[in-house]
């Protein structure tokens, strides 16, 4: 603002260079956030607007709480929900043991073939997740390999096929690049002089870990366990191959809805999943980040 009123003191003024920039930056503005809406917000609120209408397919809908009475009325309904979510806070705890255990081994190379299972550890993003649901289906059904050695080993078949724990599976699956490529971001940057440091001045391997590493590795854990928890509510492709009629998950309870025409229940039962993953992303994010320092 200053150099503004210097040029016109000196009787510049302003040329048309910063006008051009100006009506630029306003034109991409508009254009971007045009786009954005049309693509992101303009789908998701409309998908709020449904879940408080009558009647979508009348086309003479009024204002409605009815959906939601009937959501949260039904444990038929809200059972989904909460299995999602009670599978979704199962895959973090053990992504934050098994994904930050594959992405240390790798980065620092503690196994053969590190480079190897650093990419296999990836393989999900390429691979469709009907395919992970059916390998997992295939392995762990009765007439798989899971099958195969339970009954050498004790004498009968067992099968994990419609069960809570092949759900879990294929929710690690799928949600393990998430968590190995954030912690190795972040151990790619770890300072391990300091924890030798502290090594060396007494420190015991197990307190040194706690007041020197951790603490580095709070940042990559957020983003792991955010990234796990999001894509874990979300998972759909693969659970709809293992998911049995007793154990749905809130994506394939909407998928039923909608596919029943049903758009309002469905939107319904969308507008609760996104609240309560955003409140519990952010509760995550802040108890994950309390205290967190980088070194």
């Amino acid at each position: 603002m200053e150099d503004d009123r210097d040029l016109r003191r000196e009787g510049i003024g302003l040329r048309w260079p910063f006008r051009r920039t100006t009506f630029e930056k306003t034109l991409w503005t508009v254009i971007v956030w045009f786009v954005f809406g049309l693509f992101v917000l303009g789908p998701l609120a409309t998908v709020f607007a449904f879940s408080f209408t009558s009647s979508v397919l009348s086309g003479t809908g009024t204002f409605t709480l009815r959906w939601y009475g009937q959501l949260f009325s039904q444990p038929g309904l809200y059972g989904p929900l909460i299995r999602s979510f009670e599978i979704a806070v199962i895959v973090v705890v053990f992504q934050l043991m098994f994904g930050t255990l594959i992405a240390y081994s790798t980065v620092r190379a503690k196994v053969f073939g590190a480079k190897t299972l650093d990419t296999l550890s990836n393989i999900t993003i390429a691979v469709p997740s009907v395919v992970v649901g059916l390998s997992l289906l295939s392995f762990y059904g009765p007439f798989g390999p899971f099958g195969a050695i339970t009954q050498f080993l004790f004498g009968n078949p067992l099968s994990l096929t419609w069960t809570l724990w092949i759900l879990v599976f294929a929710h690690m699956i799928e949600t393990f690049p998430y968590m190995v490529r954030s912690m190795a971001a972040v151990l790619v940057k770890l300072d391990t002089h300091l924890e030798s440091a502290a090594r060396s001045l007494g420190a015991s391997r197990l307190h040194a870990f706690l007041t020197i590493t951790l603490p580095q590795l709070k940042p990559g854990l957020v983003a792991g366990s955010v990234l796990v928890l999001s894509r874990s509510i979300a998972e759909f492709g693969a659970t709809i191959i293992v998911v049995s009629a007793v154990l749905k998950t809130a994506p394939i309870a909407i998928f039923t809805q909608a596919e029943a025409g049903s758009l309002e229940l469905a939107s319904a039962y969308s507008v609760v999943l996104m609240v309560v993953s955003f409140v519990a992303y952010l509760l995550m994010s802040r108890w994950l980040l309390r205290g967190a320092t980088i070194a």
